[in-house]
């Protein structure tokens, strides 16, 4: 292998490098001249067709019939032909629709002259461009389906000679070989004249910089000249001494700071004027999945990021917005960051308040809950009391029985406010079951005839029946009131003024089965698999009655006091045909004791 000295590799690199940019150009000159020649080419044949289209439209406007206008574009080729060839490059041909020539220009060539492209053309339905060498000079052919209305009457071709093109790109090639080898000769001059005066000193210059490219800023450079080469070796060593003291210092803040965005509990994006990220840390990638973004356009699936960052470039002081991103509520604080003598730039702080948005929400739900399932008994109260009230009751009878009913209810209101303030904490809604032996039957009486008042003020009306001699059950009677009295207060809350609840209380093989049927709205069956779920509500406008908006707790209580019974609960429902709620629950068994397990 020859080995060349750095000079010779030098002038030999240039001189290379110098043939093949040389080359290059004239290729790309070349091609760039021929293709735009015959695009030019193309162009004009192209319009020649089209006005060959037009000549035979204008014609034949008066045609009856496609048939007729082949027929006259048949008879008529050859004037045709001539018309369209006075204004047209190269040689016009017309053609039949099988491939027959029409004009006397094509007397002159081979019946298949144009065979391939009429093949192609009229497999392909579109124009067919083609070069060949004919007699040593290239020529275009061309051919295109003349068509009117859907309806073709033949083909239009034309032969052009490209020889002027080749002609014209000849002549360019020979005047680029003159002008690069002139070139040639002028840099080589130059390259052996000065390679020798300035190589050593560049070759130390180079080393010297590789090393600091390589992060060696304690690198001098040795030379011992007074010159030019003297005084930039001087400058390089005095360079490499203040780089090094202002890395350290740059080393030593970033350090400082990265341990502050560290410590910080929030994500935060320095930003300069065009985006850039100048300062981040690791809760960009916790929050948005992005690691190692360089600017804000990085965030391509956060553009409310880009959105704060467009308006604080428009001079907006303050920005602060709410946005949810991967199951996250995120505030999003953005404000400019101005010094004096320096550039704006901006900052943007990235907040979690997951958790705070989460808790005032449950909040929420918790207090109309406790409004929710505290109206029911005091809706019991306020009847009896009006009722006793308005029609001065003297039957000691009646007056007792209001009065207990009263006192029941006020109990069970006191229980169903401890049973809500234990439900502040929404993942542990428990409450106690105190079992004894109890009349179902007894119970849906009194349940009914409590909701019979509510039922009063929107003129519905509650039936009850049962089956003689049900077998008793096993039970907290409070608690099994709140869940029917629960579901009658749904009841008569989705029910049309003037409605029928019915209220059933059938025996099913060891179950008793209390079935609660209103004829009112209906659930959704999107909403029917939701409506237990705790704090749950319907649409709004499914509460008919002014100020029956439920909280959600309700029905949520009624499965929890069922399951506690192991009872179970089923829901058939129609809109617009109303809803039939079944609760079953075991009875007591012979030796005193409730089934635990079983299907209903």
């Amino acid at each position: 292998m020859i080995h060349l000295d750095y000079r010779s590799r030098m002038v030999l690199f240039n001189l290379l490098l110098y043939t093949v940019t040389f080359a290059l150009v004239v290729f790309f000159a070349v091609e760039g001249i021929w293709y735009s020649s015959v695009s030019n080419v193309k162009t004009n044949i192209e319009e020649s067709a089209v006005n060959t289209e037009l000549l035979v439209e204008q014609q034949t406007t008066g045609a009856a019939s496609a048939a007729d206008r082949i027929t006259w574009f048949s008879s008529n080729a050859q004037q045709v032909a001539e018309i369209i060839g006075g204004y047209s490059n190269g040689v016009v041909y017309l053609y039949s629709l099988d491939g027959t020539p029409l004009n006397r220009n094509a007397d002159t060539e081979p019946t298949n002259f144009l065979k391939a492209e009429y093949e192609k053309c009229a497999d392909s339905d579109r124009s067919v461009f083609s070069i060949r060498t004919i007699n040593g000079q290239d020529e275009l052919f061309f051919m295109t389906p003349l068509e009117f209305e859907n309806v073709r009457i033949g083909y239009y071709a034309n032969v052009y000679s490209l020889s002027y093109v080749s002609q014209l790109t000849n002549y360019v090639v020979i005047i680029l070989l003159i002008c690069g080898l002139a070139g040639l000769i002028i840099l080589t001059f130059l390259i052996i004249r000065f390679a020798n005066q300035f190589i050593q000193p560049i070759k130390d210059l180079t080393r010297i910089s590789k090393e600091i490219d390589n992060g060696n800023y304690n690198v001098v450079i040795q030379y011992k000249w007074d010159d030019e080469i003297g005084d930039l070796t001087e400058v390089y060593n005095q360079m490499t001494q203040n780089i090094n003291s202002v890395i350290m210092q740059l080393k030593g803040e970033r350090e400082r700071l990265g341990s502050v965005l560290a410590s910080l509990d929030d994500g935060l994006i320095a930003l300069d004027q065009e985006g850039n990220i100048t300062a981040s840390n690791s809760y960009l990638k916790t929050y948005f999945g992005v690691a190692n973004a360089k600017t804000i356009y990085d965030f391509t699936y956060q553009s409310f990021l880009r959105d704060i960052f467009d308006s604080l470039k428009r001079h907006q002081n303050y920005i602060s917005e709410e946005v949810e991103c991967n199951d996250r509520i995120l505030l999003l604080t953005g404000s400019p960051i101005r010094q004096p003598g320096l550039e704006e730039n901006y900052m943007i702080i990235i907040r979690n308040i997951t958790s705070t948005r989460r808790i005032e929400r449950e909040q929420q739900k918790f207090i109309s809950s406790v409004s929710h399932e505290l109206r029911t008994p005091l809706t019991t109260i306020i009847g009896y009391t009006d009722m006793l009230k308005r029609r001065n009751v003297q039957d000691p009878k009646l007056l007792e029985s209001s009065l207990a009913t009263i006192n029941r209810e006020g109990h069970r209101l006191v229980r169903l406010v401890d049973d809500l303030l234990s439900a502040s904490r929404l993942d542990n809604l428990e409450f106690s079951v105190r079992r004894t032996t109890i009349s179902l039957d007894v119970l849906l009486h009194d349940v009914v005839d409590q909701m019979r008042v509510k039922g009063w003020q929107k003129e519905i009306e509650i039936t009850y029946k049962s089956e003689p001699d049900l077998p008793l059950i096993l039970g907290d009677y409070d608690r099994l009131s709140q869940m029917f009295i629960n579901i009658l207060h749904n009841a008569i809350k989705y029910s049309d003024k003037g409605g029928i609840i019915d209220v059933i209380l059938t025996g099913e093989d060891g179950w008793l089965a209390a079935s609660i049927r209103d004829y009112g709205t209906g659930i959704d069956p999107a909403q029917k698999d939701m409506i237990f779920s705790a704090f749950y509500r319907v649409e709004e406008d499914r509460a008919r009655s002014e100020g029956e908006g439920g909280a959600g707790l309700g029905l949520y209580l009624v499965k929890q006091i069922a399951e506690k019974h192991n009872g179970r609960i089923t829901i058939d429902s129609k809109v617009g045909e109303g809803t039939n709620v079944t609760i079953r629950l075991p009875v007591l068994e012979a030796d005193g004791t409730q089934k635990e397990n079983g299907n209903a």
